[in-house]
């Protein structure tokens, strides 16, 4: 796993997948619903809820930063099958949250827990990151085991989501 320096933020490589930052040229070709050429996409992406990040990413006018949203991109074919990233830069306090979704093609195959994994490496080597959480329905199960997996505990609720968080970093 590594990462390299990008325009948008840094493109996170895994063995399976890699993470690209939404960048405006692919915000706007998700609001669009066109892939780009260089860029196929699964059936069902761009899924709803990344669409209200494409459209600030879209109108922006300049990079967001690297606590964005990406593009999870399936290393075997290069084919765009979900979205991962940050729900913004760190807070005051040095929390950043994840969050991941994959699209039903691609679900069960490890995807989003390799896509969470980079994410969790990535913003542990960034200065004032001091706390990693993430929030789950409480039905999501598999999102639940990702979390799990990755060495997330639950931390109670919030706004109806369970809120777990890394141990070994602030909460």
């Amino acid at each position: 796993m590594g990462a390299i320096a990008g325009r948008w933020g840094p493109v996170l490589v895994g063995e399976r997948v890699r993470l690209e930052p939404i960048d405006s040229r692919l915000a706007r070709a998700m609001l669009a619903g066109r892939p780009r050429p260089d860029l196929p996409w699964e059936d069902g992406f761009p899924m709803s809820p990344v669409l209200d990040i494409a459209r600030t990413i879209a109108s922006a006018s300049g990079s967001p930063g690297p606590f964005t949203a990406y593009v999870i991109i399936r290393q075997s074919d290069g084919v765009a099958v979900g979205d991962a990233g940050f729900h913004g830069p760190p807070s005051a306090g040095g929390e950043v949250e994840i969050g991941y979704a994959l699209v039903p093609a691609a679900r069960g195959a490890g995807f989003a827990h390799e896509a969470a994994q980079l994410l969790v490496v990535w913003a542990r080597s960034q200065p004032g990151v001091r706390a990693i959480t993430a929030r789950v329905d409480r039905g999501n199960v598999p999102s639940r085991r990702v979390l799990q997996r990755l060495g997330f505990a639950l931390h109670g609720d919030e706004d109806g989501m369970q809120r777990y968080v890394l141990p070994g970093t602030a909460v």
